[in-house]
């Protein structure tokens, strides 16, 4: 095993992680580590495994290949570019080809009461793209365009908060099997009072823990003084705020102002969601992350790795 990799493997995902990324079980992990030398984990300490990106991609392409009638000492040593030839090849030869159900069709599904098709939808979503990609790619855009449609009178409310709740399920179950693993800088999410959508935070939650970033979720309507005292009590190194467009503006920015006196000076304040306001003046604890790409260059600035200037000083 080579050293680097096997020292410091942290930024990574636990076999159990890893099993449902790739849909292969975790007997199947260890046997084919031990019978394949491949995949070759890192270590946490000196017991628990660690998969990067790169393996849980291979693996990934390594079960569909399975799927198309391949046998893994067949494929298990390709490449990356191999196995993707492989399943082009394949797929042209078959008319199963596993894809991720478009936003406008789940957004279909929830217009004509398809309950189980929904569900099955969100599946197939995480199960194809990953937790990134299904947050990025069908959670995020689905609730805008259910939103959206509910505004134009194309939804029912009963139909928004069910599509809610199920987006909700999946992203909760999936952070379930991120958490325990997290050993990262601890960032507590929250809404203000009289803030009462959460759906930005469940994203927000899975997302971290992703990244191997600890999130501790306190919910929707927390009053400011309660986050002040989870971020002391959890050490937290960031609050992040979820802040909808129908929240009052000057009523927020004096909260925040607040936050900012009263929270350890270590702690940083990140401000998302539509209705997250512009800190003024500018504050050097204060930052906006008005989208996935602004997540990704604060938390590798915290990680101290090469990133952008932040959005907000």
């Amino acid at each position: 095993m080579s050293g680097s990799k096997q020292e410091e493997p942290r930024a990574g995902y636990s076999i159990r992680v890893a099993s449902r990324m790739t849909t292969l079980s975790a007997d199947t992990l260890r046997m084919w580590e031990r019978r394949y030398g491949f995949p070759k984990p890192g270590r946490r300490g000196s017991q628990i495994r660690v998969y990067s990106d790169a393996d849980v991609e291979r693996l990934t392409l390594v079960a569909r290949a399975l799927k198309q009638g391949f046998r893994a000492g067949e494929v298990i040593h390709h490449s990356l570019d191999e196995l993707r030839t492989l399943l082009i090849n394949a797929t042209q030869r078959s008319p199963f080809q596993p894809t991720s159900p478009t936003v406008d069709a789940l957004l279909e599904a929830v217009t004509k009461d398809d309950t189980v098709g929904l569900r099955n939808g969100l599946r197939q979503a995480v199960a194809t793209l990953g937790p990134r990609r299904f947050i990025t790619e069908v959670a995020g855009p689905l609730i805008q365009q259910a939103g959206d449609a509910w505004c134009d009178g194309r939804l029912e409310v009963r139909q928004e908060h069910y599509l809610s709740a199920a987006i909700s399920t999946q992203l909760r179950s999936l952070l379930n099997a991120y958490e325990a693993d997290t050993e990262g800088p601890v960032v507590v999410l929250a809404t203000l009072s009289e803030e009462r959508h959460g759906l930005g935070l469940d994203m927000a939650a899975l997302y971290l823990a992703v990244a191997g970033f600890a999130p501790r979720m306190l919910g929707v309507d927390v009053p400011p003084a309660q986050i002040v005292d989870a971020a002391r009590a959890l050490r937290a190194r960031v609050v992040g705020l979820s802040i909808s467009r129908g929240s009052d503006a000057e009523l927020t920015s004096e909260r925040v102002r607040w936050l900012l006196r009263e929270l350890p000076s270590t702690v940083e304040l990140w401000l998302g969601g539509q209705g997250a306001p512009a800190p003024r003046p500018p504050n050097p604890r204060i930052f906006s992350v008005l989208g996935w790409a602004d997540v990704d260059r604060e938390l590798a600035r915290i990680r101290g790795l090469p990133a952008a200037s932040p959005s907000a000083k």
